[in-house]
């Protein structure tokens, strides 16, 4: 299944108001504790503070808004956004969100992959974890091989879907 890439946000969660070029957003996703789903909020970095998240924080990631519409920016920082999410979910373990954490953490592996972010170290494993290497700071990271569905890829694609590649 080949992804689009989605644009930031146009506005923040907490106030409503739209981002402006230069603006510098923070990305969360979260287990919803009220219904058990993945949710996004997207915030500038000034209201993160005020915002009161409705659950635990799974990861996150941060962005400026661009000032131009060039596609290869927005590959870029797809790609950026991407690798800093992927390394914040190994950040703080929550163990009622496990099965998503270690899906989300799989699936992004597998994109980072995809674009020579992380290369699999050693044989191919189908299931237990697979160990990978980030190309630039030469760091392993072992990684949770889970299985990734259909309703899984749809439910992550709704939530983090500027950054699905």
């Amino acid at each position: 299944m080949e992804w689009q890439i989605k644009t930031i946000a146009k506005r923040s969660t907490l106030s409503g108001e739209y981002f402006t070029p230069g603006d510098r957003i923070v990305c969360l996703i979260y287990k919803d504790e009220h219904d058990g789903e993945l949710a996004r909020v997207d915030l500038r970095a000034e209201e993160i503070e005020e915002f009161n998240i409705p659950g635990e924080v799974l990861g996150r990631w941060a962005r400026v808004v661009p000032d131009s519409e060039d596609e290869t920016t927005h590959e870029g920082e797809a790609i950026s956004s991407a690798e800093d999410l992927f390394f914040s979910l190994f950040e703080g373990e929550i163990e009622e969100a496990r099965e998503e954490s270690d899906m989300l953490k799989h699936l992004l592996a597998l994109m980072l992959e995809r674009k020579r972010v992380l290369r699999a170290v050693g044989d191919r494993k189908k299931s237990g974890e697979q160990c990978y290497r980030h190309i630039k700071t030469k760091n392993e990271i072992t990684v949770p091989i889970g299985n990734i569905t259909r309703d899984l890829i749809i439910k992550i694609e709704g939530t983090i879907g500027d950054i699905i590649l």
